[in-house]
């Protein structure tokens, strides 16, 4: 998998590369280099035309990790739904590696999304459609990079799962409703059985997350927000990082590429 990098050395969980994004090609099962010192304009001719998904981790992460669950991804991803994608690429950012770094690795997520914001911009304009993977606190990274898009429609398709952002952030006057206007289609998958959410984003934040029960407002969304979409997930998800090997999400996503789904969804 083509890996791009905003780490220092590429790796560090704690801090930002000085030098902009490292670009590498990994043997996510070895964990080996296969092409190192990538330049950005060749990745983007390698895209070009082609239908690509990036993928974004979340917070409290050590390299290997973020190896592990991209490659769980991807194999689900060209098991369940093969030929959707031409690319599955990650994307990894200094999202941590301690319990009790939200506060730092949240304010670090906000610098990390004007950086990311060009690169989807870019990548956007050289592949033929662009969708975009988020989990938890990445959902942070996405949406406030989506904010920050100088264009509409940047993303085509946003699968934004258990996202450790406040519940009423896409609605009207609130953090995030800018964001939507970036992509063609928005999908919010949660799950009430989410404990690492219900526990500490709730203790930290003193809110409820958007990964919990999805969006506060469901009125707004049945009738005003019109690519948006929630799939309810509490009956295949037990734990913040049960998505990645959900099979009912991934056909779900398969379904939704040549249809839109109903307002509402229970997986």
């Amino acid at each position: 998998m083509i890996i791009i990098s905003s780490r220092e050395n590429f790796v560090d969980p704690d801090r930002i590369s000085a030098t902009g994004h490292i670009i590498r090609e990994i043997d996510l099962d070895k964990g080996k280099t296969l092409r190192e010192n990538i330049v950005f304009p060749d990745l983007l001719k390698e895209l070009k035309n082609k239908n690509v998904l990036i993928l974004v981790h979340g917070y409290n992460n050590e390299q290997f990790e973020v190896y592990d669950a991209y490659q769980v991804i991807e194999n689900q991803i060209n098991k369940l739904i093969p030929g959707i994608y031409d690319y599955v690429i990650g994307y990894s950012w200094p999202g941590g590696d301690q319990a009790l770094e939200w506060w730092q690795v949240k304010s670090r997520s906000n610098s990390i999304a004007r950086v990311f914001r060009f690169l989807i911009e870019d990548l956007a304009k050289s592949a033929s459609s662009l969708d975009m993977m988020t989990h938890s606190l990445g959902g942070r990274v996405g949406l406030k990079a989506l904010k920050e898009c100088s264009s509409q429609n940047v993303i085509r398709n946003y699968f934004c799962t258990a996202a450790a952002v406040d519940n009423e952030c896409l609605e009207p006057g609130e953090e995030f409703y800018e964001s939507v206007s970036s992509c063609n289609r928005l999908f919010v998958f949660h799950s009430a059985r989410d404990r690492i959410l219900k526990k500490m984003y709730s203790a930290a934040e003193w809110d409820m997350a958007l990964g919990l029960y999805g969006p506060e407002d469901k009125n707004y969304i049945s009738n005003n927000a019109k690519i948006i979409y929630v799939a309810n997930c509490k009956k295949i998800i037990s734990y913040h990082g049960g998505y990645k090997k959900a099979v009912q999400m991934y056909k779900y996503i398969g379904e939704c590429q040549s249809k839109n789904p109903s307002k509402f969804k229970m997986l």
